[in-house]
């Protein structure tokens, strides 16, 4: 079987999951000292707007409710959230960040931050811009509603690892003049 994809665009997809696949390990490193894990804080964060319920938070995150469950519960253990039987419907449960957890959701935000590329030769505004132009053109799914996050801020005197420390395969190293 052939295909007519356009080798710019075969190459455009593979770049693509590459640069996802850095910034999650980078992403995880930096959530691994809190104690965080990336499925942690985008339940927290879901929390930031004040309390939803489990079925609330999980459709507002995109996630299923038994598997939120599993996630809340580490939060509660944690003490990052709290859980309470709702007053008028006993079954459901009020899920509500606690101090800790609305301190643990800036201090995810500024690791994440520092996850990111800080280089300012990125055009961080046209490369939202063309992801977003991406993920749209993507068939829909159950993803349907999922945009990519806004850029980072920069941050003076970081530099990004180059090469092989930046995880980068010998095919994928940068050329050297």
């Amino acid at each position: 079987m052939t295909s007519n994809l356009d080798p710019d665009a075969r190459s455009s997809y593979r770049l693509i999951t590459l640069a996802a696949r850095l910034i999650q390990r980078r992403q995880d490193d930096a959530l691994a000292p809190l104690g965080l894990t990336r499925a942690a804080v985008i339940a927290l964060e879901g929390l930031t707007g004040g309390p939803l319920n489990q079925e609330q938070l999980a459709e507002a995150i995109r996630v299923q409710s038994q598997t939120l469950g599993r996630v809340l519960t580490r939060l509660e253990t944690t003490g990052l959230i709290t859980r309470t039987r709702h007053v008028s419907d006993r079954r459901q449960l009020k899920v509500e960040l606690t101090d800790a957890g609305v301190a643990a959701v800036e201090a995810a935000r500024q690791a994440e931050v520092s996850a990111y590329p800080d280089d300012p030769d990125i055009a961080w505004k046209v490369l939202r811009d063309e992801l977003t132009k991406f993920v749209r053109a993507v068939p829909l799914n159950r993803d349907s509603g999922v945009l990519p996050f806004a850029p980072p801020e920069h941050r003076a005197g970081h530099r990004p690892q180059a090469g092989r420390a930046a995880g980068m395969r010998g095919w994928e190293q940068p050329r050297q003049n």
